[in-house]
């Protein structure tokens, strides 16, 4: 099968978020599956990548053309994809692929990508990562963005992924049928988690004790994710054998973050090692205690997935859509509030045998449902179906 994949950020740009491994991952193993895999992406991240090449460039077998975006800062700032050469690239090579990918829909490449596929009679299935309905930022943009091109790209699709039955319900209020519907969660490569790194790795590198315990917030530094809330919770706690890591790079709330952390004198406690990414990623995961994601919003979070594969229990706040398979399973619910989030990892910091019962039930539920192999053969079963 000729497969393209459409996604504004991809490999080796991981700290735009989950997008980018999901759309890496997935491509990664149709490879490996024998399949042809074309990407089509743009050249922008937190900095202009650097290549010598933009296109046909090999990245483990996938074939991927970055497109140079006519300005990065206004990607980085509004979040607007302006990559100029790639409708003339698309209108050459669209009749070469069976099927399209498209990730995301709010951004210029899902456009012009709808257009060449509807003009060609070429399938696309729609993965909408959580993006389905206008809502937290941009509302407005993007109310407007859909009247002129969202819908349509929507409706146009012979199938749409949603994560959870949340974004299912998404899909069905923006209009799209109920049978183009499919429920498609996010996984991770198993493979890359069956020689994880020595306990103590981690806490030696940054002056943490061995019988300190340690909080582990991995994922992007930005609003949405409720770094606020996490260091209002974390300063409620009142002990001394607890350390907070906020791992990941800054989308606008660093210089926030730090402000609460002096507020509450925590910055003893608190670190930012900043990205991290493979083995290093993994020692963190492997020394933290829980793994805590306390967002306003989120439809899935892989590196919640990445804690479960090292055995850690999770804290989420109501607001991520896995709750309902997270709770008293392989973790704990908070509701958005200071002391909720704060008595839920008191919990679990007080409870060692409950930690150890939600990490294993945790590693059972990523080798049985979240891991790759088994997500992408349900996407070639749905492929097949298109």
């Amino acid at each position: 099968m000729n497969i393209l994949h459409v996604v504004p950020a991809f490999a080796p740009c991981f700290s735009a978020g989950g997008v980018v491994n999901a759309a890496y991952q997935i491509a990664k193993k149709q490879v490996e599956m024998g399949h042809n895999v074309c990407v089509f992406t743009t050249d922008s991240c937190r900095e202009r990548l650097a290549m010598d090449k933009h296109y046909d460039v090999d990245v483990d077998g996938i074939k991927v053309y970055y497109f140079k975006n006519l300005s990065n800062a206004v990607k980085n700032k509004l979040t607007i994809d302006t990559p100029l050469a790639l409708p003339f690239k698309l209108r050459k090579m669209i009749k070469d692929f069976d099927i399209i990918h498209i990730h995301e829909h709010r951004h210029f490449l899902a456009i012009a990508t709808h257009r060449y596929a509807v003009k060609n009679n070429i399938p696309y299935v729609l993965q909408a990562h959580g993006s389905v309905l206008p809502f937290f930022q941009k509302e407005g943009l993007k109310e407007i963005f859909d009247k002129l091109w969202g819908f349509n790209i929507l409706h146009d699709a012979s199938k749409v992924f949603a994560l959870t039955e949340v974004e299912k319900g998404q899909y069905l209020e923006m209009g799209v049928k109920e049978e183009n519907i499919e429920i498609v969660p996010l996984g991770i490569n198993v493979e890359e988690y069956s020689n994880l790194p020595n306990k103590g790795v981690f806490k030696l590198k940054y002056n943490i004790g061995e019988n300190e315990q340690l909080i582990l917030f991995l994922g992007r530094i930005h609003k949405i994710k409720g770094i606020d809330l996490l260091i209002e919770s974390f300063a409620r706690l009142k002990r001394d054998d607890v350390k907070l890591a906020i791992v990941g790079g800054d989308y606008g709330f660093l210089d926030s973050a730090k402000e609460l952390i002096s507020k509450y004198h925590l910055e003893d406690k608190v670190i930012f090692p900043g990205v991290l990414v493979g083995r290093e990623k993994q020692e963190a995961l492997v020394d933290c205690d829980i793994f805590v994601m306390p967002s306003r919003y989120e439809s899935f979070t892989t590196s919640g997935l990445e804690a479960m594969a090292c055995g850690k229990p999770l804290v989420l706040t109501k607001n991520n859509h896995i709750q309902d398979w997270v709770d008293n399973n392989v973790g704990l619910i908070a509701d958005f509030d200071p002391k909720s989030l704060s008595d839920s990892l008191e919990k679990l910091l007080s409870n060692k045998e409950l930690q150890s019962s939600f990490g294993k039930q945790g590693i059972n539920l990523i080798h049985s449902k979240y891991n790759w192999d088994i997500i992408v053969k349900q996407i070639k079963e749905i492929y097949g179906q298109c």
